[in-house]
Formats: structure tokens, C-alpha cells, sequence
């Protein structure tokens, strides 16, 4: 468990922002919109097969602070779930997720392969297609993730 983001005094002056300030509401929409199409799970999958064991502590420190910050969003907004108001985009999310993470893991075997390909010419035909590759996924994920990568 990760125990209450913010404190309860905070909480509730955070809550009364939300609910009397339009530009604070703006921004925390706008945090809890991006906190909710970034997932930890494919982070974490980008870590073991990309990442040092000597960095995965550092992995694994950031993808508890996402949910630290997603709690907080939640508990300043009131949601159970975030984007629990905004049905349309929490379902687009829904739906772009079995499209998007493929492609997230076909991204980091291709990262994996250029890196085996090391200090090959940059002619070399088998690099020019893995980086092609790669531009496609790349273009792929962003496509997908709209106004957030």
C-alpha cells in the first residue's frame, strides 16, 4: 500500500481549489488526462528487457511516484477512478490499449536489436530496416497516445 498521497489538510484545500478555482480544476484535469494514459506496467516491461539491473530501483521508484500521483489526483478530484468523469475519454484509453501496447512491446524488441546490432555500418541493410521499424513504432505510440508520449 502506498498510504494517502497528500495530507488531509492539503486534501481538503486542494478539494476547495478544484472546486472554486477553474484553472487549478484545468490542471489537475489536464495531470489526471495524462496520469491516466500512462501505464506502469509497459514502463516496467521497458525496463527488464531495456534497463540495467542497476537502474531498475530507479524504475521502480518512478512508477510508485505515477501512482502516488494518480491516488492524489484521485483524492483531490473525488474520483474512484480516474478520468471517472470524462466517460468518453477513459473509454477511448479502454479501446486504444490493445492497439497501443503491442506496439510498445514490438518497440522495445526492436530497441533490443539495435542494440545487439551495436557499431554496424550505417548502410548495413538489417539496421536500416530495425530503425525503420522503430520510427514506426514510434510514430505508432504517439499516434496513439494523442497530445501525450
Amino acid at each position: 500500500m502506498l498510504g494517502p498521497a497528500i495530507s488531509n489538510e492539503d486534501r481538503d484545500v486542494c478539494r476547495e481549489m478544484y472546486r472554486e478555482w477553474p484553472f487549478f480544476r484545468s490542471t489537475i484535469d489536464l495531470i489526471e488526462m495524462a496520469l491516466a494514459k500512462a501505464d506502469g506496467g509497459i514502463a516496467a516491461h521497458y525496463d527488464r528487457h531495456l534497463v540495467g539491473p542497476d537502474l531498475h530501483d530507479l524504475g521502480r521508484e518512478l512508477r510508485s511516484r505515477l501512482a502516488r500521483a494518480g491516488n492524489a489526483v484521485m483524492e483531490i478530484t473525488g474520483h474512484a477512478r480516474l478520468l471517472e468523469e470524462n466517460a468518453v475519454l477513459r473509454r477511448s484509453i479502454d479501446v486504444r490499449n490493445p492497439y497501443v501496447d503491442p506496439i510498445n512491446i514490438i518497440q522495445v524488441e526492436l530497441l533490443r536489436r539495435l542494440r545487439q546490432v551495436g557499431q554496424a555500418p550505417a548502410h548495413d541493410p538489417d539496421l536500416v530496416q530495425l530503425r525503420r521499424a522503430l520510427l514506426v513504432t514510434i510514430n505508432g505510440v504517439a499516434a496513439g497516445m494523442r497530445n501525450t508520449g
